[in-house]
């Protein structure tokens, strides 16, 4: 799994999507499965505009097919279609302090089911 974080230096929201973008077509010819992506939740608790922009940006490649899925911290679980399979792929799921609890302030970007094999 790769680690990007588009929220390094307080760029505006317009230009963490650009890289986001930019970084998961590098991502996806580099043949890396899973990006975690940390983007924040905004200063105030309420969902920043980064996160807004980016949760547009990921539906928009979801509909594409340029990704297989999206799925926010806050939604990360046991209960997830995706966790078993994560969790056999990238055992070091389990003690990633970033996902524990569920995070707000970051998205995992499935780019292709690769060693997910049939989910």
């Amino acid at each position: 799994m790769h680690t990007i974080n588009i929220k390094l230096d307080n760029p505006p929201a317009d230009v963490a999507v650009a890289n986001l973008q930019q970084e998961i077509e590098l991502c996806s010819l580099a043949k890396i499965d899973v990006i975690k992506v940390i983007h924040g939740y905004g200063s105030h608790g309420k969902g920043g505009l980064i996160k807004t922009e980016i949760t547009k940006l990921l539906k928009t490649l979801k509909a594409k097919k340029k990704i297989v899925d999206f799925i926010p911290g806050e939604h990360f679980s046991q209960s997830l279609k995706y966790y078993k399979k994560l969790v056999e792929v990238y055992p070091e799921i389990i003690l990633d302090s970033d996902l524990y609890p569920p995070n707000f302030g970051l998205t995992l970007v499935i780019l292709k089911l690769g060693g997910f094999g049939n989910i």
